[in-house]
């Protein structure tokens, strides 16, 4: 095998990872999930420990972001609900009001990018994610 065909079996191991959670893994509990409007996925998914996002910011171009549970913050009331993850560099606001959902990222140096649910793709509640992240331990509590 030559150092060329390496080089590149690796970079593709690399992203093999990355592309495979666009779901939620068999120990998590799925919280929402939906087809972006841009054709990508989005799940958020969580265990008694971490709240996942995985994300498609284009076409074939995923993100994740893991917190640990307490560091996710959430709003529920009837007609609308958020869960944040807080994060090194920014918050991931993910909202659902009936069939509307969608991602917010708000970077702590100013800015922001939102993603929409494509209409009808919506499956999930995150009530039971913002109940779960209130009694867990935030990694900023001492």
């Amino acid at each position: 095998m030559t150092r060329a065909m390496r080089s590149s079996l690796l970079c593709v191991l690399a992203l093999v990872p990355v592309i495979a959670h666009a779901d939620c893994l068999p120990p998590e509990t799925p919280a929402l999930s939906c087809t972006l409007s841009n054709g990508g996925q989005l799940a958020l998914c969580w265990t008694p420990q971490q709240a996942r996002l995985a994300y498609d910011k284009a076409p074939g171009g995923p993100a994740e972001v893991v917190v640990p549970l307490g560091d996710v913050t959430g709003l529920t009331s009837s007609d609308w609900a958020s869960s944040t993850l807080i994060s090194v560099g920014g918050s991931y606001e993910v909202y659902l009001s009936g069939q509307i959902a969608g991602l917010n990222l708000i970077w702590d140096g100013g800015g922001s990018t939102s993603y929409t649910c494509a209409t009808g793709s919506v499956n999930g509640s995150l009530a039971e994610l913002n109940e779960a992240a209130i009694y867990a331990p935030s990694s900023k509590e001492d």
